[in-house]
């Protein structure tokens, strides 16, 4: 007989989520480097809006969070000339690195989910 789930189903994904990111991160070097660098792009993309742009860290790092997920949602746009330049620089990579850890941290999810659907 299977055992009923207990629990609200989005706070089970969430704590799933955060388990297998804290494993990830301890477990795999792979993951880790790509968790450091997609929080090394925020910061640093957060730092430069912070200086060049004079926006305040609120700012700075909702708008390197937008541009990173392709949100895009146009309340926040660089007004000088590098400010411009760094954004198209930042997008490029920064999408790829993001898609890299999304595609990583999925997988990682998956088998996670299989091994517990495993043991039941």
């Amino acid at each position: 007989m299977r055992r009923q789930q207990q629990g609200i189903p989005l706070v089970r994904l969430w704590r799933r989520s955060f388990g297998v990111l804290v494993s990830g991160v301890k477990e795999d070097r792979d993951f880790r480097a790509l968790a450091v660098l997609v929080l090394s792009l925020l910061l640093s993309g957060s730092l430069f809006y912070m200086i060049v742009e004079d926006w305040d860290f609120v700012d700075a790092i909702y708008f390197s969070t937008i541009v990173l997920t392709t949100v895009g949602l146009g309340d926040v746009a660089p007004t000088t000339d590098l400010a411009k330049l760094f954004t198209v620089f930042y997008t490029l990579t920064g999408i790829g690195v993001l898609v890299a850890f999304g595609t990583a941290f999925a997988q990682r999810l998956v088998q996670q989910t299989e091994r517990d659907g495993e043991r039941r």
